[in-house]
């Protein structure tokens, strides 16, 4: 833990960064010429969950940083800043999206995805997590629902709510999932323990259900499939990474330090290596070779590692800081923070 930072989950952010570049440009044998690394099948749409699932627990820490679901002086500020960042999210992901990279960019629909959180901030952790399984279940029927024809299939930000690539309608499961793992203990050692072992019987469960009752609408596992299967597996995968990388950080942290590095300013090494591939160009991607996954990988775990070593926090996490922080401030311009905790219970 660094100025209140815990390690492991940087380390988390950091391999879901690092997934999916993989999953960008790494040769799996499924498309281009590059030679194949099977087990780099594993990238496709895990990486990208995660991500998703720790935008969720971020949401929770700031809001428990405030004070809490209980202050409404907190919620009001933390709602605020979270507005601010997922508002600058839609507008750098469009800018993004301009570029040829090839990739679909999941900045704007994790910026909706953050501004569908907002007003669920101060439910209780049971009612979320049955918000987010009604999303596993049925956000792909209304996506396939909503998505044959019509001028909405392609609307500017709006249609990333029914979008083919991160629904948010479907994942905004993985963010409230987040936000109830972020209201957990997560540096004590039962806590990690029981995330690894409830992600990992998920998992496992939703291969068991795949392989038991076959390929289907409902139970198969295609990467960005969206079935209910895959979204749970998915989460499991999700779930024990961080209660895995929470408990293996703090005692390897000289080894991890570039992981940790890449993590804690997972937004400016996912937008350096879109740059980088816009700059090489989109043969990275539809001729991907696994020369170039592990050359683009070590330039952001060194830039990331040495950045951070003389420089603190990454670029773009300045501009979010600053700027979540000034609308988070305005919000409550008016709203004198309580003193105790009675005056804080809302």
């Amino acid at each position: 833990m660094t100025g209140g930072r815990v390690v492991g989950l940087d380390v988390a952010r950091g391999l879901a960064v690092l997934g999916m570049v993989a999953a960008h440009v790494g040769a799996d044998g499924s498309r281009g010429d590059g030679e194949p690394w099977p087990w780099l099948v594993a990238s496709h749409g895990r990486p990208s969950a995660l991500f998703a699932v720790l935008t969720g627990v971020t949401i929770s820490l700031m809001l428990a940083g405030a004070g809490g679901r209980g202050d409404a002086w907190a919620v009001r500020h933390t709602r605020a800043r979270v507005a601010a960042r997922a508002g600058l999210l839609v507008l750098l992901g469009g800018f993004l999206a301009q570029l040829a990279t090839g990739v679909d960019i999941i900045l704007v629909n994790l910026g909706l995805m953050m501004l569908m959180a907002i007003p669920l901030l101060r439910l209780p952790s049971w009612a979320l997590l049955s918000i987010a399984g009604l999303a596993f279940a049925f956000g792909r029927a209304v996506v396939a629902a909503i998505l044959p024809g019509g001028w909405w299939e392609h609307a500017p930000v709006i249609g990333k709510l029914w979008s083919y690539h991160y629904p948010a309608l479907a994942w905004i499961g993985y963010v409230l999932l987040g936000v109830v793992v972020g209201r957990l203990a997560l540096r004590a050692g039962r806590v990690q323990a029981l995330l690894v072992g409830l992600g990992a019987v998920a998992a496992a469960g939703a291969v068991l259900v795949r392989l038991v009752a076959g390929d289907g609408p409902v139970t198969g596992m295609v990467a960005h499939s969206y079935t209910p299967v895959e979204m749970v597996h998915n989460a499991g995968v999700a779930v024990a990474v961080i209660g895995a990388c929470c408990w293996l950080a703090p005692r390897a942290r000289t080894v991890l330090s570039p992981v940790e590095a890449v993590g804690s300013m997972a937004l400016s090494a996912y937008v350096l290596q879109l740059l980088i591939i816009a700059f090489v160009g989109p043969e990275m991607v539809y001729e991907p070779s696994n020369v170039a996954l592990v050359a683009l990988e070590a330039v952001l775990l060194v830039s990331a590692w040495a950045w951070r070593r003389w420089s603190g926090q990454g670029p773009l996490e300045r501009v979010l800081t600053v700027a979540s922080n000034a609308a988070g401030t305005r919000a409550v311009r008016d709203m004198p923070r309580p003193r105790d905790p009675e005056e804080a219970v809302a």
